[in-house]
């Protein structure tokens, strides 16, 4: 497939359409694309408030944020009427985006970003790709955005099927780039001074691709030295030192596949080509095994970020114009547990970048260059516990309270209690652990003596628990065990 039609194809799955627009026949893919909802949606959620990017141009959506702290913000954005027509704006805030002033990559008319990634508010790469002009590769600026140009040495050459997808950068001088693959390989760059000289990684030091096998654009994740990006096949990629060698891993996705990791270890991967619902894998290995997530709520589908400095939250987002695709959600519990952002229901989301203390942002469209564009999510000032149950076997049981919230909780009390089984001795159990800091937790272990191994008409005993704090929230567990005298296993 020639460069533009692969950015059709990839470009299809990913960002939102005018109702009115029509992709051609070859470059459908299998998620339906979405269209721009209209505009003048305003969501009230306390935590989100709406931004202006500053286009003049209306329906400018955001594809990517690279958010460098609390103030330096930069964010690519597309045409939302026309999303595979040639787009090569970005915007950037240099005050936590109470200003967003909007520019052009100079020198790459004809091109379209695939993802910004940025060092400070004066240097950012931009990953940029053909279109119907221009030559696509990395362009940097040093100078906020008032000139762009392009770093020779990562070829990334549009003649022989090359298609730049993702780019980061460790320091000032160490960077990481990466394509679809030319010459039977991966096109992926390594750089020890900022982009002035790319190096290509060889093809021993990669492993091999599937048939027909791409990366996508901006989806990526970096921890430490640690880099994974994810393919249209549901691998993931890792290189565990800044991007010189890499192994590869089937996740139990089958498709346009994120990886998002928390740590060097431990991570999601999302798949983006689904229908308004997600599906997720994870990893506690690094990415050298997955397994499938199962879920409660809604994780959205355009979208996935891990929030730093927190045990376990997940955001998504999501930008379907129809049904109940649009919005935003979290999970505190690694992407099991899903929980709408209630108030921001029906509002087309996009990318994220977030750091700090629950500080970010979600792309989204703009109206004009007053209006719209970019949802930034506040800092807490006020954070809040967050308990979670789990219940374990052995002799007797144990009952382990976890604050994984962003808040000390107090009063931390718990009640147990068991159901079913014979001769019982005790069936009700209560503990107090008194105040839990956040991201901590504490156990409690119980004997029991009696019979439950679900025969003679018994069914097999159940043990349920429930936490409370002072500041009123809630955990709550529950298990079914086989008890046989004081031995409990969880079945």
């Amino acid at each position: 497939m020639n460069t533009t039609g692969k950015a059709l194809l990839k470009y299809s799955i990913v960002f939102a359409v005018a109702l009115a627009f029509m992709l051609p026949a070859a470059a459908m893919a299998p998620k339906a694309p979405v269209a721009k909802a209209p505009q003048g949606i305003h969501a009230l959620d306390p935590e989100w408030i709406e931004q202006a990017t500053g286009f003049s141009t209306p329906s400018r959506g955001i594809n990517y944020v690279s958010a460098v702290d609390e103030n330096v913000v930069w964010a690519a954005a597309y045409d939302g009427t026309a999303p595979t027509a040639a787009c090569n704006d970005y915007t950037m805030t240099t005050n936590g985006g109470t200003t967003w002033t909007p520019g052009a990559v100079t020198g790459a008319t004809g091109l379209s970003s695939a993802m910004i990634f940025a060092l400070d508010a004066n240097t950012a790469w931009d990953c940029m790709y053909y279109v119907d002009g221009g030559t696509q590769g990395i362009y940097k600026t040093t100078n906020g955005g008032a000139t762009w140009a392009r770093q020779t040495t990562a070829v990334f050459d549009s003649n022989l099927g090359a298609f730049p997808d993702c780019i980061h950068f460790f320091d000032a001088n160490n960077g990481w780039c990466m394509g679809d693959p030319t010459s039977g390989y991966f096109e992926i760059y390594t750089t020890t001074d900022g982009g002035t000289t790319w190096n290509r990684v060889p093809s021993s030091d990669i492993a091999a691709p599937l048939s027909g096998e791409w990366g996508v654009v901006g989806y990526y994740s970096a921890i430490g030295d640690n880099i994974w990006f994810g393919t249209e096949l549901g691998r993931v990629y890792h290189s565990a030192d800044r991007g010189y060698t890499w192994t590869a891993a089937q996740t139990t996705l089958g498709a346009y596949t994120k990886p998002v990791f928390k740590d060097a270890l431990n991570g999601l991967a999302i798949d983006l080509n689904s229908a308004a619902t997600a599906e997720l894998s994870e990893t506690s290995d690094g990415g050298a095994n997955w397994a499938a997530v199962t879920m409660s709520g809604t994780c959205y589908d355009n979208d996935l970020c891990y929030i730093p400095g927190t045990t376990n939250t997940y955001y998504s987002t999501g930008a379907a114009s129809t049904g109940s695709g649009s919005g935003a959600s979290y999970s505190d519990d690694g992407g099991h547990t899903w929980t709408d952002f209630a108030d921001q229901a029906g509002v087309q989301m996009m990318n994220m970048g977030f750091v700090a203390n629950k500080l970010g942002w979600a792309g989204a469209f703009n109206t004009d260059d007053v209006t719209g564009g970019i949802w930034k999510h506040l800092a807490q000032t006020n954070p809040e516990p967050t308990l979670t149950v789990s219940i374990t076997g052995g002799t007797g049981f144990t009952v382990k309270v976890s604050n994984v919230g962003d808040g000390d909780a107090t009063g931390v009390a718990f009640t147990a209690t068991i159901t079913g089984g014979l001769f019982m001795k005790q069936r009700s159990f209560s503990g107090t652990i008194g105040p839990l800091a956040k991201q901590t937790f504490q156990s409690q272990t119980f004997t029991v003596m009696g019979i439950g191994l679900g025969i003679i008409k018994k069914p097999v005993p159940v043990i349920s628990a429930t936490a409370t704090c002072t500041e009123g929230k809630t955990g709550t567990a529950s298990i079914n065990a086989k008890i046989f005298l004081s031995k409990v296993t969880v079945v």
